[in-house]
């Protein structure tokens, strides 16, 4: 049995000719159905009604459906969709965090926007935050998901969100498929039949009757332990995910400016963007549509953080400089797609407080040598058009030049113009991550090819500056090209180190890829904490780059 609730009894009209209800207090039940019709008395008793009709019988699975208006081009009038994430705003402005949902297989997953108390109808603002609007989906997600119930947003698209649809009344006047909503209910009331469907249909999509009996039988057959079945379940989610390719880059780009910030350290011309002024940044981090805006503001708490055992050359202590967040690139393996709820470069300007946390970190940490790190999660050059910080970083660390403390700039970026006044530093090491172009092609999106990134690596050795090439991390379907590193590293004449990783993430890293890029996480098992690839595959990558350079160290090895 499935709860199904809609706002609007208009919105559900149709499924009274296709299911046979009765009515029962304040809800109409079928065999399989409780439905719930709240006649638009708003969001706050929508939670509440479905809270108490939760408590009352025994359901799981709680779904939501009704209209909404789409503010993303590409849906039409008619699609039925599943919402994937929904987000809650008012007055313009987006307030707590975004609510992951569950995704369904064979539908058009969309972001969502539940606007606050009135409707807004800047579609171009609001398509920054999602793909539709609607006034009930949060307060209904955050109300099932708070008694430990399952939550489903399904949404027809009804309008493109204008005042004269709304005010016309026009979000009604259109004919939706029922029968295809019929099926897709009927596959759901499928799913709730009891646990392992259930189990099945979270940690897959999967609705289909014939592929959910067709898992249950080899479950069954081979007596599947729970964590047998998450296995399992990763499996299916690695392998039937197909890689997204030509993601194509920023669009429709919006700047958004914290209030307080220094403006004139900024880059770009501001009159080319649309341009918001806002209170503090973080709501609206959380909460943007990925590749929509580039975000400016001052940093707060945290501004260094202690890197891993074995991340830095010579077993020497290191520290990450948290100067901004996510980069312009889109490569499938970036553990910032999970770590952040958003892909939009945050840039911090508010120098002087990472120059002090260095200076007291220097003075508090004795190891020698001391590595500082700008590009851990970020790309310091690829941001380095967006604003000085480079700049006066490299004139901060050349106060340390003769104190065995280092700073590293590590990037994919080719684009070193922001540099090139910049006379080199004997501490400061531009460290460039390289792959063979077979993995670029496939899984570097967006990011300059292997020969635009040599270029500005002679350009810059030919300067004097120190080069560190990042060979991380390594794939090893593509382990013969990696060959031509031998003639590439012995071409530096200014060559500081070289780093070796292999494909790796954490417990939680790994279950954000399994959201965000499945197919990346072939071939990879759990050891020591990390998923990687098997030791013994590890070790003869090792001792194959031994037959190029002797002199390396390996990231994050043990």
């Amino acid at each position: 049995m499935i709860l199904l609730a809609a706002e609007h009894k208009r919105e559900i009209d149709p499924l009274f000719d296709l299911f046979t209800f009765k009515k029962q207090g304040n809800v109409f039940i079928s065999d399989d159905i409780v439905l719930f019709i709240n006649y638009a008395k708003g969001s706050l008793s929508l939670a509440f009604s479905v809270i108490s009709i939760l408590d009352r019988y025994d359901i799981e699975l709680a779904v939501l459906f009704g209209f909404s208006g789409s503010i993303n081009d590409k849906l039409n009038i008619g699609n039925l969709c599943f919402v994937n994430k929904v987000k809650l705003m008012h007055d313009k402005k987006p307030i707590f965090n975004p609510i992951q949902l569950n995704k369904i297989d064979d539908l058009i997953g969309v972001e969502c926007v539940t606007l606050l108390d009135k409707y807004e109808f800047d579609n171009k603002y609001l398509s920054y935050f999602g793909d539709i609007v609607d006034k009930e989906s949060y307060m209904f997600a955050k109300a099932v998901k708070s008694i430990g119930k399952t939550p489903v947003i399904l949404r027809m698209i009804s309008d493109k969100n204008t005042k004269e649809e709304i005010y016309n009344g026009g979000i009604f006047n259109f004919s939706y498929n029922a029968d295809l909503l019929k099926t897709v209910i009927d596959r759901l009331i499928y799913v709730s039949y009891d646990k392992i469907n259930i189990e099945i249909f979270k940690q897959t999509g999967i609705t289909d009757k014939n592929k959910i009996t067709g898992l249950r039988k080899l479950i069954s057959k081979n007596r599947l332990t729970f964590s047998m079945r998450q296995k399992l379940y990763k499996k299916i989610e690695i392998n039937s995910t197909k890689q997204k390719v030509n993601k194509g880059n920023f669009d429709k780009l919006s700047v958004f400016l914290e209030k307080g910030i220094d403006k004139s350290r900024i880059k770009l011309n501001l009159d080319r963007f649309d341009v918001y002024e806002i209170d503090d940044y973080t709501g609206y981090f959380h909460n943007l549509c990925d590749k929509k805006s580039i975000i400016y503001a001052n940093k707060k708490g945290e501004f260094l953080r202690k890197t891993p055992t074995n991340y830095t050359p010579e077993l020497a202590q290191g520290y990450s400089i948290l100067n901004a967040y996510n980069c312009i690139y889109d490569c499938d393996y970036c553990f910032l797609k999970g770590y952040f709820k958003s892909f939009n470069p945050v840039i911090f300007l508010n120098y002087e407080d990472y120059f002090k946390a260095i200076d007291a970190t220097i003075k508090n940490d004795n190891k020698r040598p001391l590595y500082f790190f700008a590009g851990t999660f970020s790309d310091s050059l690829a941001l380095s058009k967006f604003s000085d910080f480079n700049k006066k970083l490299i004139e901060f660390f050349a106060n340390y030049k003769d104190k065995n403390i280092y700073l590293e700039l590590r990037t994919k970026s080719d684009d070193i113009t922001a540099i090139s006044d910049i006379k080199p530093v004997n501490n400061v090491i531009f460290a460039f991550s390289l792959n063979p172009e077979s993995v670029i092609d496939k899984h570097e999106h967006l990011t300059p090819s292997l020969n635009r990134r040599l270029k500005s690596i002679k350009v810059l050795d030919e300067k004097g500056f120190l080069i560190g090439i990042r060979i991380d991390p390594v794939f090893l379907e593509f382990l013969k090209d990696y060959s031509i590193f031998n003639n590439i590293l012995s071409s530096i004449k200014n060559l500081h180190s070289v780093e070796i990783g292999f494909l790796r993430f954490d417990k939680n890293d790994y279950f954000n890829m399994l959201k965000k890029s499945p197919h990346i996480l072939k071939g990879l098992s759990y050891e020591n904490g990390m998923y990687r690839y098997p030791k013994r595959e590890r070790e003869k990558a090792v001792e194959y780059f031994k037959k190029i350079t002797k002199d390396f160290y390996l990231n994050m090895e043990f």
